[in-house]
């Protein structure tokens, strides 16, 4: 039977990682370095100091003598945090890359020759940076034969190559519909990222070499067997955290602005005498034409919402909440325990987070348990032996005045042991 006492978490960072599919490793190695950080702060009073001017600026001088230690805890908590944030933004694109085979990021336009050429090889670029490549990886990308000719170039955040239907797809994301502010929105199909493009298919200009042949955008897409060019905006989610649609665009976003810049592209591709069979879906912003002197090869601009973004990417129906979405309590669970914890530790030089570690350190038996439950990803019923195991043993060590006034003790002791294990496994 389980006990009523114990709550077993969803933790990431206590999995194997060498089972993790990439998707999850994705969040695993962040969260990983966040935990570690966290539990440092736990359980180390040195690790953040506060200096007298950032004491004075913080209020901590004024702080009431009951809730200090807490409020400093707090600071050094959450200020950790929120600076341990760089790349996340990029998250949402990793996921969607390790999620589909042909599916990179960070599609550039002056690089696009070496997505065509090598695509596997700039899709773990896009994931694990230039540094994650082997040298021979770095070399081939460096010995291309193709050069870039043109002025601008612009950066879309997601791109697919679909060699059955011979048909490349570029999506700039963003990931809510109110994300970003109404000029951000626009200039996505204006002059940061659309029209860049736009004007080097209009205008047929030369942009790429390869040796000492010159050749526009469209002769590349020929040249690589490719007929159909798709680029799109993608909004993720609305402001519930659902699928975004068109709807709550128009209520909740920056649709208007989206109009905006879709209407100035829409003018400038109908007035320029290269473009042929132009269709357009005002309602939906979408655009579809072709140039005079490749007929064969159809481009589209357009927005896409929610579950369309995933569709269009992958060429098949996923749900991008449960793509993207992994709920897991690593965050949320160990930043309000680290508070916890270090609030204790400031008023009484330990805590449950210390004890433990100590006790781990210094009895073979309870240290056996604890790295069965660290092999077992976090079984249960181990937790639970472990707990009861350290209660009866060493309740008078875990006493009552470490505990939050509103935990239970066996409770909040099983919850110490998930956050130990997690930095640790």
């Amino acid at each position: 039977m389980k006990s009523k006492n114990i709550t077993k978490r969803n933790i990431l960072c206590i999995k194997n990682k060498e089972k993790l599919d990439l998707g999850h490793l994705l969040l695993y190695k962040p969260y990983k370095n966040i935990i570690l950080n966290l539990h440092e702060l736990a359980t180390k009073i040195e690790v953040k100091d506060f200096d007298p001017v950032a004491k004075v600026y913080n209020g901590l001088l004024s702080t009431p003598k009951d809730i200090r230690e807490y409020y400093e805890a707090l600071l050094g908590v959450t200020s950790f945090y929120q600076h341990s944030q760089g790349g996340k933004g990029k998250y949402i694109e990793k996921k969607f890359s390790s999620s589909f085979e042909n599916c990179a990021t960070s599609i550039e336009l002056d690089k696009f020759f070496l997505w065509l050429e090598f695509p596997k090889i700039y899709k773990k670029k896009g994931i694990f940076t230039f540094q994650g490549l082997s040298s021979t990886e770095k070399e081939r990308l460096r010995d291309t034969k193709w050069n870039w000719l043109g002025r601008d170039s612009a950066e879309i955040d997601l791109g697919s190559i679909h060699r059955k239907s011979k048909t490349i797809t570029v999506i700039e994301i963003k990931n809510r519909v109110d994300t970003g502010g109404s000029a951000a929105r626009r200039e996505i199909w204006t002059s940061k990222k659309f029209e860049i493009w736009i004007d080097y298919i209009l205008n047929n200009t030369k942009i790429f070499e390869k040796q000492k042949e010159k050749y526009t955008f469209l002769e590349l897409l020929k040249y690589f067997g490719i007929n159909n060019f798709e680029m799109y905006i993608g909004i993720l989610f609305d402001k519930q955290d659902s699928p975004a649609n068109l709807d709550s665009d128009k209520k909740n976003g920056f649709y208007s602005s989206s109009k905006e810049g879709y209407n100035y592209l829409k003018r400038k591709i109908e007035k320029n005498n290269n473009c042929r069979s132009l269709i357009s879906d005002d309602k939906n912003l979408v655009i579809k034409f072709k140039h005079n002197r490749y007929k064969s090869i159809s481009i589209i601009v357009g927005a896409l919402y929610g579950n369309e973004i995933s569709k269009k990417l992958f060429r098949k129906d996923f749900s991008i909440s449960d793509l993207l979405l992994l709920k897991y309590d690593d965050m949320w669970l160990f930043q309000l325990l680290a508070i916890e914890e270090r609030t204790i530790l400031l008023k009484r030089n330990k805590n449950f987070s210390t004890i433990l570690m100590f006790i781990i350190n210094s009895d073979y038996n309870i240290r056996a348990v604890y790295s069965r439950f660290i092999k077992s990803e976090g079984s249960f019923n181990i937790l639970e032996k472990l707990v009861s195991d350290l209660s009866k043993k060493y309740s008078k060590k875990f006493s009552n005045n470490l505990i939050p006034e509103d935990r239970e003790k066996e409770n909040y002791l099983s919850d110490i042991i998930q956050f130990l294990a997690a930095s640790e496994s």
